[in-house]
């Protein structure tokens, strides 16, 4: 016996019936599978709301208004939840953004406490810059000359000392090598570097997240 492609005593809802999904799949509302899978691994395949364990997606801003189908305007739902959203607007737009952020951050988040006294100003210090200033955020650092042993170490030892291993460790941001420069052959040898600090695309929902949700008070205590 061939097995349905759903099971219809399994659910209640409009949208499960065989019919609606051959033509939701076939039609501009369908999300790939790929994404399918991101979506529900980052909400642990339950509704990123109430965490029931039945799920579908739905378009934060809708296909009607202009939405696209695509991970940002992209939330987990259950059919209950998803009904209220679309029939009382219940929660609103700004609010299942918020839910998905603060999904998007549990998923991996660095723990506050962790961060050392230098990454917890560098984090207030970010914080509190207008948004455009966050994405293209960028200072550098210099070591000034001293003796390692190889060029790679040196640049490791410095990364070190510059410290943000946890906000490196979590993606929050990156620490690039702008140059190493070895200034002499004697024994021990010097080298220079110059590293610059960027902020990464999560770890600007990270600081976006923290501020909606008034945890930055957690930095200065």
């Amino acid at each position: 016996m061939t097995r349905p492609l759903i099971d219809r005593r399994s659910f209640d809802h409009p949208e499960h019936f065989d019919d609606e999904i051959r033509a939701y799949r076939t039609s501009k509302r369908y999300v790939p599978t790929p994404l399918e899978q991101l979506l529900y691994e980052l909400s642990a395949h339950r509704c990123t709301i109430c965490s029931a364990p039945w799920i579908e997606i739905h378009h934060i801003d809708e296909l009607g208004e202009g939405g696209k189908t695509e991970y940002e305007n992209l939330i987990v739902l259950c059919p209950n939840c998803h009904t209220r959203v679309h029939a009382e607007g219940i929660p609103t737009k700004q609010e299942l953004q918020q839910y998905k952020l603060k999904q998007e951050i549990a998923y991996e988040l660095p723990v506050l406490s962790r961060l050392t006294n230098l990454e917890r100003e560098f984090v207030i210090g970010l914080a509190d810059l207008p948004l455009d200033e966050q994405i293209t955020f960028s200072k550098f650092f210099w070591s000034g000359e001293f003796p390692c042993e190889s060029s790679d170490a040196a640049l490791q030892r410095y990364r070190k000392e510059v410290g943000f291993l946890l906000l490196q460790e979590f993606g929050i941001i990156s620490l690039d090598t702008d140059d190493v420069i070895e200034c002499t052959f004697d024994t021990p040898r010097l080298f220079s570097v110059s590293l610059r600090a960027r902020l990464t695309g999560k770890g600007v929902r990270w600081l976006q997240y923290l501020r909606n949700s008034n945890q930055l008070s957690n930095l200065d205590a």
